[in-house]
């Protein structure tokens, strides 16, 4: 895994915000790296890492170089990542010498990273707030028919950026089942009782709006906002080489900067 850490080494205790990509993304995608200056600027340090099955490698941090991984990835490897980073930075592994605040961690996941979040969140106590962009609401929604799968053991994803077929081996499946309660995040969000801003862009065509309205009633402690006509990355793209970040990223990332702000 490869873990960054973005933070003004002129300041001291700042609150940590820990950035967890989506599926078939990582932590260099598009705009990302942007926000995460921004975040420093504003007195973060943000942390950003690459799920160690997401397809990339140390290597090749920006390409799905090893679909081998990406194929036996799964819900439980995500968490398992995130704890691990979470650890790392609570218990000065990650980063040692910077002047960071290390009991005050914050999770930040956009789409299925959203959804590990909501997760980690719920069953860690050393996480202190939460935001999601464009978050997943729903750890089963899928249009592949299981039998099918089943019987193949696989099946693969088209990436229409890279023009990739991308494998999902069926162990994405039998993990799903086996802690399936786990993943609900219904559950998760009725557990978590930390600050949790949700934003969603009303035109998201990966991931409806209604699914942050969700996590927004079963989250008490939450806030909820929707960008009108925003769409699933809020207009950020990859490559992302625009001189300014987009309208509706720019108001994503002043509300969540204010929610951290606490």
């Amino acid at each position: 895994m490869l873990v960054d850490l973005r933070f003004d080494n002129q300041l001291s205790n700042q609150p940590v915000v820990i950035f967890v990509h989506g599926f078939k993304g990582f932590k260099d995608w598009g705009h990302f790296p942007r926000i995460g200056d921004e975040f420093a600027q504003a007195g973060f340090a943000f942390v950003s890492f690459n799920f160690s099955h997401n397809g990339t490698t140390v290597d090749q941090p920006t390409e799905f170089a090893d679909l081998e991984a990406f194929g036996h990835n799964n819900y439980h490897k995500e968490l398992f990542d995130t704890e691990s980073v979470i650890t790392g930075i609570s218990e000065g592994s990650l980063f040692p010498d910077s002047k960071i605040n290390r009991n005050k961690v914050m999770l930040f996941g956009h789409s299925r990273g959203g959804g590990i979040a909501v997760m980690a969140t719920s069953e860690d106590e050393r996480v202190k707030g939460l935001a999601t962009w464009a978050s997943i609401g729903d750890t089963k929604r899928t249009k592949a028919d299981f039998d099918e799968w089943m019987k193949e053991g696989v099946i693969y994803v088209p990436n229409a950026r890279t023009n990739q077929e991308m494998p999902m081996y069926y162990q994405f499946v039998e993990d799903y089942f086996a802690q399936e309660e786990r993943y609900d995040l219904q559950k998760c969000g009725e557990r978590i009782e930390v600050p949790s801003l949700f934003i969603h862009g009303t035109n998201d065509q990966t991931v409806a709006a209604d699914y942050a309205k969700q996590l927004h009633r079963w989250t008490t402690n939450s806030e909820l906002l929707l960008i009108d006509d925003g769409d699933h990355t809020f207009g950020g793209k990859h490559p992302f080489e625009e001189p300014e970040l987009p309208k509706d990223t720019q108001t994503a990332l002043a509300a969540t900067i204010r929610h951290f702000t606490m």
